[in-house]
């Protein structure tokens, strides 16, 4: 049998250097924990950055108007969008994360009474009692956004961010900490 590396094709999964990832973890879990602490400036910096985020791509816009001549409109329209909003999101951050907080709100809750009328359309069908749950989950949370705002933009975008970093970071700890298995190289057949 030929010994060339060519012939081998290598199953399982290899091994990683599980307390590098196990500490970037650890970092992203007590980063989400700080964060978590302070929402409003998380909010607030998210938006902020947005802003920066669109004025680069009002600029990417306005470069495709003299390069893309077909789309000229297109792209002016686009680039006007651009940046005022992130123009807004800049100089009035506050506000900005207001509306932002009420546009979730009121999404959550436009979701949820629309799952809630699919779970009823679907009660007879498996795993219905799901989808109700679901359902009300967001019109939960939607309420609890909407009726709480203005409020509820001091808390709620920097809460969704720490709480995901916070899964985030559990889940790579998990992983890390998980048994590895070395590569495995067996022939090809």
């Amino acid at each position: 049998m030929n010994d060339d590396i060519s012939t081998k094709k290598t199953i399982g999964r290899t091994t990683t250097r599980s307390w590098l990832v196990a500490l970037l973890a650890i970092a992203e879990l007590v980063l989400g924990f700080v964060l978590l602490s302070f929402p409003y400036i998380m909010g607030a910096s998210a938006v902020w950055v947005g802003g920066f985020v669109l004025l680069v791509a009002a600029l990417m816009r306005l470069i495709q108007i003299f390069t893309r001549p077909g789309y000229r409109l297109w792209n002016f329209l686009a680039m006007l969008i651009y940046a005022c909003l992130g123009f807004v999101f800049i100089m009035h951050t506050g506000v900005s994360l207001s509306a932002i907080t009420l546009a979730i709100g009121l999404a959550l809750l436009v979701g949820g009474v629309l799952r809630l009328a699919v779970a009823f359309s679907l009660r007879r069908e498996e795993g219905s009692a799901w989808r109700f749950f679901n359902a009300l989950v967001s019109i939960v949370l939607g309420a609890l956004v909407t009726w709480g705002w203005p409020e509820s933009s001091f808390w709620l975008l920097g809460t969704i961010i720490a709480v995901e970093m916070i899964f985030s970071g559990w889940t790579l700890l998990f992983l890390a900490l998980a048994p590895h298995r070395e590569a495995i190289t067996a022939p090809r057949n």
